[in-house]
């Protein structure tokens, strides 16, 4: 007999999940990059963290395309027949848009610069199991199981680190090895998921996902591939503007500073974003604006911790990792860390306006901010070299801020209107 997905946990129990297993995919995606930086020259650590920076935006793409859209649109479905067939076609999606991903990226390691993307080979044949069981800790936080989610991503980093350690024994000291290490971890974890749940990719229908979701696709998926592209241009345009060697410092900071808060988000967006969608689909205006009101404290209040350990940590820590190879970006730890409170304080606003499924307010929002951050990187690094860059993003990072308020702000307005007029949503979505 196939198992059908569980319900959903207590509220107490399923935060405490979701966050334990957003730190461990944070500290694993962590570890991953530094492990680059600590056995590898700076230089070939840059190549090797470019590669995982490609592969990164495939596994944006795909969270764009299928992942956050089913967050926010199979979260409302209360039957559990409906939601297998939707989960279905989710998964037969993500698997056609990962067989792409292959043939894109194997014509970009055979025609493209080879110094820039040598390592990328090693990666390409795991793009599916990256991809699947991304998906799966997704389709686990749509039900609000994110206990679930801890159980597969456990599997998959115990599969990595074992591949690690192997490597290293055996003295591969690569970063072709750790790409490989990530890609047999991500198919340790989706062989538990689909062992566990029976839902079977070749089963779905990925037309039938484009024609459901089609409302909420358009503006949530271009608004997720611009920003997968944009992340993918900061790292083009600093390893271009600067030198190898200056990229490999800039994404070590990124990954002991900004990668945590960008975890911390994507978290909050998996707990959150389905009881918004829901909270907007009954009308609730009240509750979606204490949701609102508690996760902005909450997100100040973090942001202060942030930047407060990278002005006191920042400084020793650089000297101190690799005998101060990295030293030479200690002065970006701290903009770095206001960049990462700036993002922190849009989660609230973002989640509320997803599950009032305004995504073309996103994509506005996304475009006037990456838009503003390109343009001040370019401008900075040009004139003051990393540190100018740096600040670029941060002048971008405020516009979005600003920008993601006032969407907030007329989209709550809007749906209080709507709630005068329309009670609520019927809890039950009919199939298409």
């Amino acid at each position: 007999m196939k198992r059908s997905l569980p319900t959903r946990q207590g509220g107490s129990k399923r935060t405490v999940a979701g966050l334990a297993d957003q730190v461990l995919v944070a500290v694993t995606s962590a570890c991953t990059g530094l492990l680059a930086t600590a056995v590898l020259a700076p230089t070939a650590a840059g190549l090797t963290l470019y590669a995982m920076l490609v592969l990164y935006f495939v596994q944006g793409v795909g969270r764009a395309c299928v992942g956050d859209v089913m967050l926010t649109y199979v979260a409302r479905f209360e039957d559990p027949a409906e939601r297998r067939r939707q989960f279905q076609n989710a998964h037969a999606s993500i698997a056609v848009l990962s067989i792409g991903a292959m043939v894109v990226l194997l014509g970009i390691w055979l025609f493209g610069p080879k110094h820039s993307v040598a390592d990328l080979v090693w990666g390409i044949p795991f793009v599916p199991s990256v991809l699947l069981q991304d998906l799966s800790r997704y389709t686990y936080q749509t039900q609000g199981q994110q206990a679930k989610a801890l159980v597969i991503d456990i599997c998959w980093v115990v599969a990595q680190v074992v591949s690690v350690v192997i490597a290293l024994v055996i003295g591969l000291r690569s970063g072709g090895a750790l790409l490989a290490a990530w890609g047999i971890g991500a198919t340790a974890g989706a062989v538990v998921f689909y062992s566990r749940t029976r839902i079977n990719p070749l089963r779905g229908r990925p037309l039938r996902w484009l024609r459901d979701t089609r409302h909420l696709m358009g503006w949530f998926t271009a608004t997720g591939v611009l920003g997968q592209i944009h992340t993918l241009l900061v790292g083009s345009l600093v390893k271009g503007f600067l030198t190898v060697d200056a990229f490999a410092g800039f994404r070590l900071v990124q990954t002991l500073v900004l990668q945590p808060s960008q975890s911390l988000a994507m978290a909050l967006n998996g707990l959150l974003v389905p009881r918004s969608s829901r909270l907007a689909g009954a009308r609730d205006t009240a509750g979606l604006r204490r949701q609102t009101r508690l996760v902005l404290g909450v997100a100040l209040g973090i942001g202060v911790v942030v930047v407060t350990a990278a002005a006191t940590l920042g400084h020793p820590v650089l000297h101190w990792y690799k005998h101060g190879q990295y030293a030479f970006v200690t002065p970006i730890a701290v903009p770095i860390a206001i960049q990462a409170w700036i993002f922190i304080m849009q989660v609230p606003f973002t989640v509320a306006v997803r599950g009032m499924h305004r995504g073309w307010s996103l994509f506005v929002q996304y475009a006037l901010y990456s838009g503003t951050a390109l343009a001040g990187l370019c401008i900075g690094a040009q004139s003051h070299g990393l540190i100018g860059a740096v600040w670029g993003l941060i002048s971008g990072a405020g516009v979005g801020l600003i920008v993601q308020a006032v969407m907030f702000v007329l989209a709550y307005r809007s749906l209080i209107r709507m709630s005068m007029e329309t009670p609520q949503e019927q809890p039950v979505l009919a199939s298409s």
